[in-house]
């Protein structure tokens, strides 16, 4: 028997309820793909400790060395403070290791820092430890800084560094635990309180607190993991599917790291600016029609766009059939080389276009001009676009529609820069429009 309608729509929803609870699992329990912890942010970390916690730390350890002479047990309480103040200075070593060796920069970790780094972990959740031991540690407020570990290194380092801090922190809190309510290690050994506290006298109740800390400590780090996956997706979705489409590759990547700056002031920069269109558009529109000519239109600027970044190029805008690329913007690159790279681009993306129009006759012209403009971000808060305005702009426009079709017409300034790397064919000089004096301009052959 056929599966009604409303079954098949409920078996569909289940099967997309199922599959969002699988992705939900999957980015709370696992690493979905977040970038490791690079050197700067280890370096950063390692800072921060370095300069905040160790002026905190020295002097409260010199204060619990006075408690221990004191202590019912002195011998143990001085093991004790002895062991934390031990571990304080690996974890204080072992972090201005780590601002020597992350001192030249970089996206890469290496092995070196990684390793520094989980020895300043583990010194860290020792010390940490240790102090909650010297006062009882079922009861010590302590406890919360394993949480605070887990949480911060999970979020400003990386997965793997917020597990091993939870194993960690957990083994330790609940192993160091046990051994106190059994009587194999003498707890809170700075005190000596007349009557032990409820947790040392009921076993179910010791049992409970180190259950419950250790979920606590697992839930902390699974929903930082998961927080931290959910703002590597949105990252991802916007470095992956958006800049990628305006942006070659190398710029991606930097963006990727953080390393791309778009939101500078606009500055004055040499570019090679290309303009290019397809001859007949809208008589082409008008024959094919508007869904089959936006088919083709999709498949020419996604084609464009395949070849600027090929050659390091940046797709400044799309206006209809018209694409407009840059050379030495937003990264600097020099003239020579970005005349030749716009070029061979516009040579390229005119040889791919019999195979675009999939059957329809596609011809497009160029124009190319280099110069200086203006580069950066223009226009509010709200809406802005990166963008090369100035005179070179606009005779590279200009040139694009004196093109002959199926043609590349450069201007002198940007012939002079290919030093006759290509051969060129003189078009005299024309009258644009919009531009006071002639433009000397060539054809590339």
């Amino acid at each position: 028997m056929r599966a009604s309608v409303g079954e098949m729509q409920e078996h569909g929803g289940a099967g997309h309820l199922g599959a969002s609870v699988r992705v939900f699992f999957r980015e709370f329990l696992t690493d979905t793909g977040a970038q490791r912890a690079t050197r700067q942010r280890i370096r950063t970390a390692a800072g921060v400790k370095f300069l905040v916690a160790a002026p905190i730390l020295v002097p409260a350890g010199l204060a619990l060395s006075t408690f221990a002479e004191r202590a019912p047990h002195p011998v143990h309480a001085r093991f004790v403070v002895a062991a934390w103040l031990a571990m304080l200075a690996v974890s204080i070593v072992a972090n201005g290791a780590l601002l020597a060796v992350t001192r030249g920069g970089g996206r890469d970790t290496s092995i070196i820092a990684r390793a520094l780094t989980y020895v300043t972990l583990t010194a860290e959740l020792a010390s940490n430890q240790l102090a909650m031991h010297a006062t009882g540690t079922l009861v010590s407020p302590s406890a919360l800084y394993i949480v605070m570990f887990v949480a911060l290194y999970r979020i400003f380092l990386d997965f793997r560094f917020g597990l091993f801090a939870a194993v960690l922190g957990s083994c330790l809190y609940c192993g160091v635990g046990t051994l106190e309510l059994t009587g194999v290690i003498r707890p809170h050994p700075l005190f000596s309180p007349s009557s032990p506290h409820l947790f040392y006298a009921e076993p179910a109740a010791a049992a409970t607190v180190m259950a419950n800390m250790a979920a606590g400590i697992f839930l902390v780090f699974f929903a930082s993991n998961y927080a931290v996956n959910q703002t590597a997706k949105l990252h991802r979705y916007l470095t992956e599917s958006v800049l990628r489409r305006y942006l070659p590759p190398s710029l991606v990547e930097r963006a990727a790291h953080g390393e791309l700056r778009m939101d500078a002031e606009p500055e004055r920069r040499v570019v090679t600016v290309m303009f290019t269109d397809l001859v007949g558009f809208t008589s082409l529109s008008e024959r094919l029609g508007a869904e089959a000519v936006g088919r083709l239109l999709n498949r020419y600027l996604s084609t464009a766009a395949d070849v600027a970044h090929a050659h390091g190029a940046t797709v400044d805008k799309f206006v209809g059939d018209a694409v407009m690329i840059v050379f030495g913007a937003p990264d600097a690159l020099d003239p020579a080389e970005q005349a030749r790279r716009c070029v061979a681009l516009a040579r390229d993306l005119q040889a791919t276009l019999p195979s675009v129009g999939d059957g329809v006759r596609l011809v497009a012209r160029a124009g190319i001009n280099t110069g200086e403009a203006v580069v950066g971000n223009f226009g509010s808060l709200a809406r802005s676009d990166y963008t090369v305005i100035g005179p070179a702009v606009n005779i590279a426009a200009r040139l694009e529609t004196a093109s002959e079709p199926g043609r590349i017409l450069i201007g002198e300034s940007t012939a002079k820069l290919l030093d006759g790397a290509v051969p060129l064919e003189a078009a005299g000089e024309l009258r644009l429009k919009g531009v006071a004096a002639p433009v000397r301009a060539f054809y590339v052959k």
